[in-house]
């Protein structure tokens, strides 16, 4: 099973209504991204069957871009509460992710998708200090099946795309 954990891409500073969950991906972050779905394509060799955003809008618009690069044709993004900004760690949802098997994307939020990325890889030394507005890391379940997998410490970091 492959996990890629991204941070949104970089945004503007405020949005039309004021509220930091309406800031969109500045240009800037809409390039950089782009250039992570197309090496995300070509590393994961195939579409993504399932990708999961924050329910802010530049999470949205991160989610959509690379779903529109390397998604599963019809499948629709999968926006989850657990993915905002001061949220608890969602293991549960990378659980349930490792219980079926599916390879997935998450797309959220500094500094929760490198504290989730420390708690799963068992060597942390293979993880950038920080994740920068559009980087995305892959994990692999070092579990020969992904059913009996453990989440906390059982990935391997696997890439890193840096903008």
């Amino acid at each position: 099973m492959h996990l890629y954990v991204m941070r949104h891409g970089a945004a503007e500073d405020s949005s039309p209504t004021g509220k930091d969950r309406d800031r969109p991906l500045s240009s800037r972050g809409r390039a950089d991204v782009e250039r992570a779905a197309a090496q995300l394509r070509d590393a994961h060799g195939g579409p993504l069957p399932r990708i999961l955003a924050s329910p802010y809008l530049r999470t949205r618009e991160t989610a959509e871009i690379v779903a529109s690069v390397v998604g599963s044709p019809g499948a629709e993004i999968d926006l989850r509460d657990e993915l905002a900004p001061d949220e608890d760690l969602p293991l549960p949802l990378v659980r349930s992710l490792v219980e079926t098997g599916e390879d997935a994307l998450l797309v959220g939020h500094h500094p929760m998708v490198i504290t989730l990325l420390r708690a799963l890889v068992r060597d942390v030394g293979e993880l950038p200090l920080g994740l920068h507005p559009g980087m995305l890391v892959g994990v692999r379940s070092l579990a020969a099946r992904a059913a009996k997998a453990h989440v906390t410490g059982g990935f391997a970091a696997m890439l890193v795309w840096k903008p």
